[in-house]
């Protein structure tokens, strides 16, 4: 093909047809152009296809590590449930000075702890090493750095934070009053009838229920923001695979 435009050219040099070599070098540089924007046009076509299947696959992740989420807070939820039930029956027990049965030894062994929710950020600090500006779409970009750097910061650190000081009771009052011995199933009052008038102790426990439902509360409302990001980055990944 370059031999052949050459010989063009030459031919018109040779027979001093200056205008016709004009028009066909201007009609070669048009070409020429041509060829280069069409290069670029591809070049930038495949660029994006790249970055389109890379967001993809992104958002697949997170969309994965939302729903392991989920799992986690649910399995949470039910623990300070189970944490919930047991402080409340040692606390309804001491109250109502009944006798100490078996079911409430194991009751008293387990008044300690609480169900932590750590959410899985793989997939989101995979997005922020790439530029979290590769997902296009502004509203789910804004939602998902919004449920990653402000929504999960109110039920792990703010929650932490506001556990220290009923953690702090609970765990010094409960080892004060309730004897226990490593890898025993049940435990029971050092001295029940101190237990039963130490308003101090029920205070503690009553602390410990209502923190119980208030982390509760706040991993439901976790559970639902969660959701409506999958939804989000589900509807959005239907809509490319049209």
């Amino acid at each position: 093909m370059i031999k052949f435009f050459r010989k063009i050219r030459q031919n018109l040099l040779s027979e001093n047809k200056f205008s016709k070599y004009l028009i066909y070098a201007i009609g070669e540089i048009v070409l020429v152009m041509i060829g280069i924007l069409l290069a670029l046009q591809i070049n930038n076509w495949n660029n994006d296809r790249i970055e389109r299947k890379l967001e993809s696959n992104i958002l697949i992740e997170i969309l994965v590590n939302l729903k392991k989420d989920v799992i986690n807070l649910n399995s949470k939820i039910k623990f300070n449930q189970n944490k919930f039930k047991l402080n409340r029956e040692v606390l309804i027990h001491l109250e109502q000075r009944a006798p100490l049965t078996d079911s409430l030894r194991m009751s008293y062994n387990k008044l300690i702890g609480r169900g932590t929710f750590e959410p899985i950020t793989v997939a989101y600090e995979n997005l922020k090493s790439k530029g979290i500006d590769i997902i296009k779409n502004d509203s789910l970009r804004i939602a998902i750095s919004e449920l990653y750097d402000f929504k999960y910061f109110y039920i792990t650190e703010d929650l932490r934070a506001d556990y220290e000081p009923v953690k702090t009771l609970h765990m010094s009052e409960v080892f004060k009053y309730v004897r226990t011995s490593f890898g025993q199933s049940k435990s029971e009052p050092v001295n029940l009838k101190e237990a039963q008038d130490d308003t101090y102790f029920h205070e503690a426990l009553k602390q410990a229920l209502g923190f119980y439902y208030w982390i509760n509360t706040n991993y439901e409302r976790g559970i639902k923001e969660n959701e409506e990001v999958q939804r989000k980055i589900e509807a959005e990944l239907l809509q490319r695979n049209k």
